[in-house]
């Protein structure tokens, strides 16, 4: 079951993260002129994201229960190198029931290089199974 209550504890507060970005599947790479830059791409940068969300949350998360993405949006608006260490802060905007609404910046050598919102919701595994197999 989860602890709503505890969950709304989290309301207002930032929380940072660092990562050093090496993972190649997280490379822009849509030619070879473009992968040349060692880049990350913008849905590299969200995977980033999400997983520091994920981290937050899981220890939320149940035998039954996990959270997933339900919604997601992003602006990214100056390059991200790999290899080069990433701060994300993370601020938990709402707590409404079973979506945590989560928002925050990215900042790669002190500067800033993303914004960012997106909700997890808790969802059931049951439910996710019974969708799957319908």
């Amino acid at each position: 079951m989860l602890d709503v209550e505890r969950l709304k504890s989290l309301s207002g507060k930032i929380y940072s993260y660092s990562v050093i970005p090496n993972d190649l599947a997280l490379k822009w790479s849509e030619g070879f002129d473009a992968e040349v830059l060692g880049l990350i791409s913008t849905s590299g940068l969200l995977k980033i994201i999400h997983a520091c969300g994920h981290t937050l949350l899981s220890e939320f998360e149940t035998d039954g229960l996990v959270s997933v993405v339900s919604r997601t949006g992003i602006e990214h608006f100056a390059p991200v190198l790999m290899d080069i260490e990433l701060t994300i802060h993370l601020k938990v905007e709402e707590v409404n029931g079973f979506d945590i609404v989560l928002s925050g910046m990215v900042f790669q050598r002190d500067l800033k290089r993303a914004s960012f919102e997106f909700t997890r919701r808790f969802v059931s595994l049951d439910f996710l199974r019974r969708s799957v197999s319908a």
